[in-house]
């Protein structure tokens, strides 16, 4: 299956309504640890659905092109500070499959970025060795820029999977940031018939999936996972100006980087996701609730 913008079903369309007509705000676990405590339920399901470590987490984001430049830059950042004297001033590389969504291209030209793409086979579908006879063909100082490997698992137009597990094995060799566009096709984790086709997902770096396609959620949001979440945290350029007494991890979009904005709550079918531009989430322990107990006169 391919190009399917979305498939809502009736009760996710329901949900959808209470939530926003609630206008329940989740930017943070001080002032809406419900809301962030669905979000991070909802993350952790599509964590272990991929097979991610326990630590593993993430927040949603407005959609798959955001989602994809947040992963980037975090990519970036991890790229840069394995070196960065050399590097302060380096353009990166990002190495993409040759069925990579377009939006991965626009990311490249955002954060200033060169952008290469690999070979397919007669199916459209990039290998490990399509990656490798890439990296092959770069000088010495170019393989020096690639900051991260991205792969398609799915791709909106046919629905091709790449070999995740050949290209992830690679980038793990090479020691460069593995990125999977997951989000049309990641969803398919779910169905037992087509998981082994995601084999090596379990390697990434980051990862996205838009719950609005095979999730049946509404428009719009898009799950970005880190398997390492104090790579984007660390890589924040500043806190805001609020006191508060936990960590957050900080995952930008494609036009206010640097600023807190938040949106509705939305839902992943029955469960309430939050639905952020950027967002701030709580990584420290929960807090135990203390009981209400009714005042002495």
């Amino acid at each position: 299956l391919s190009f399917v913008p979305g498939a809502p079903t009736e009760s996710s369309v329901l949900f959808d309504l209470v939530v926003a007509a609630s206008n329940i705000y989740a930017g943070s676990w001080l002032e809406g640890a419900g809301a962030v405590y669905a979000e991070n339920q909802a993350l952790r399901w599509i964590a272990d659905l991929a097979g991610l470590p326990s630590s593993a987490g993430g927040v949603f984001v407005s959609g798959g092109t955001a989602g994809n430049l947040s992963a980037l830059i975090a990519a970036r950042w991890h790229w840069r500070s394995k070196d960065a004297d050399t590097r302060r001033t380096m353009r990166p590389l990002i190495v993409a499959s040759g069925g990579a969504h377009s939006s991965v291209a626009q990311a490249a030209r955002v954060m200033d970025a060169d952008i290469i793409s690999t070979q397919v086979d007669e199916r459209g579908k990039s290998h490990g060795r399509h990656v490798a006879e890439s990296f092959a063909e770069l000088s010495p100082q170019d393989r020096d820029r690639v900051c991260a490997i991205v792969a398609t698992a799915g791709t909106t137009n046919v629905g091709v999977v790449d070999d995740l597990d050949g290209i992830g094995r690679f980038a793990a060799e090479s020691g460069v940031w593995f990125h999977v566009d997951g989000a049309y096709g990641a969803a398919a984790l779910c169905a037992p018939s087509v998981r082994g086709l995601f084999a090596g997902i379990e390697r990434a770096d980051s990862m996205i999936v838009d719950p609005h396609k095979w999730l049946f959620g509404p428009y719009d949001s898009c799950a970005l996972i880190y398997r390492d979440p104090g790579s984007p945290r660390q890589r924040t350029p500043s806190t805001p100006n609020i006191s508060m007494s936990c960590n957050r991890t900080y995952t930008s979009n494609a036009t206010r980087r640097g600023t807190r904005q938040t949106s509705p709550i939305t839902s992943l079918d029955v469960l309430a996701a939050c639905r952020c531009g950027s967002a701030w989430r709580c990584t420290a322990p929960r807090p135990t609730p203390t009981p209400w107990r009714q005042p002495s006169r």
